[in-house]
């Protein structure tokens, strides 16, 4: 493999590493500017800034950085309870009306992506038409987009998640979202798929196969890694542990492969919707430890897979 920085840009999401309260959004700017400062990242992913200063000035870091932004949607969606692919329809268009003001957030902050998640999975007698509502929803998204479009045209990126282990969202296995973005991306350009490493073995699925089925419309990866051998432990399931953790399901060897079929599936040479390819580990605290030991075992784990890949 060629050196990283010829082919991709590596990111963080910040908000899983560093997590604020939005009446602190001091702790974010101190966090980004971790981010910033260290020239190995070329990419963040922010999420939603309530404070309008605040926005702002991480705008203006980040421009000055040069790194390529990305919008967190699956953190926002929470906070805000963004429920996309819900039957009650009061609820569906306040999500939809919330999700306008995170198109418009990425827009002033130049991010070029903004992924989204379904709502929960409530039982195979009203999935279809969650998925149907869900698909209806994401048009308006992909419009609107369009019509705040200057300079360059937001993409609105799905992220693939489980449907039974933990998070329980309706999209779910990846030939479904796949079937999704094929019917969605024949009419817009501007929708694609963020495939997510860890969230992989909670949905039962084998890597490479995911990989190779959503390869058409990938907009970046997510790299991290997951835990499930025991429910009863305070970090099973979607949490995105640091490397390396006893009994966890992703580590150098783990990672080494997913390189090498990101490679054989041209993922670092087909166009995006950013400037160049954008992979975002997605790594959070495990208990205690700071956040630059976490940044540490991130570039550890990285630096060797890549070597071997």
């Amino acid at each position: 493999m060629e050196q990283i920085e010829k082919v991709a840009s590596v990111g963080i999401v910040l908000p899983k590493l560093y997590p604020f309260q939005q009446r602190n959004p001091e702790a974010m700017i101190a966090g980004l500017l971790t981010i910033l400062e260290d020239p190995f990242f070329t990419a963040v992913e922010v999420s939603y800034i309530a404070d309008k200063d605040a926005r702002e000035l991480a705008k203006s870091y980040m421009e000055y950085s040069g790194v390529e932004i990305l919008f967190n949607g699956g953190d926002a969606f929470r906070e805000l309870n963004i429920n996309l692919s819900a039957l009650d329809p009061v609820i569906r268009n306040q999500s939809i009306e919330q999700c306008y003001m995170l198109i418009d957030q990425c827009y002033e902050m130049n991010a070029k992506v903004m992924h989204i998640v379904t709502g929960k999975y409530e039982g195979e007698d009203v999935k279809q038409q969650g998925i149907i509502v869900f698909m209806d929803s994401v048009i308006q998204l992909c419009k609107y987009a369009k019509k705040k479009a200057h300079t360059y045209e937001l993409c609105i990126s799905l992220e693939i998640g489980d449907r039974h282990m933990d998070r329980r969202y309706l999209l779910g296995p990846t030939h479904e979202a796949v079937n999704v973005a094929r019917i969605i991306g024949s009419e817009f350009d501007n929708f694609g798929l963020l495939l997510d490493q860890s969230h992989l073995p909670l949905m039962g699925e084998d890597p490479k196969k995911s990989l190779w089925l959503a390869k058409d419309y990938l907009t970046h990866i997510h790299i991290g890694n997951c835990y499930m051998k025991d429910r009863e432990a305070s970090y099973f399931g979607d949490k995105h542990i640091p490397f390396g953790i006893k009994d966890s399901e992703v580590g150098v060897a783990e990672l080494t492969s997913f390189i090498r079929t990101l490679n054989e599936i041209q993922f670092f040479e087909s166009p995006k919707p950013t400037r160049r390819p954008v992979i975002t580990f997605e790594v959070g605290r495990l208990g205690f430890e700071s956040p630059s030991l976490v940044i540490a075992n991130i570039k550890r784990t990285f630096a060797e897979a890549w070597a071997r890949a």
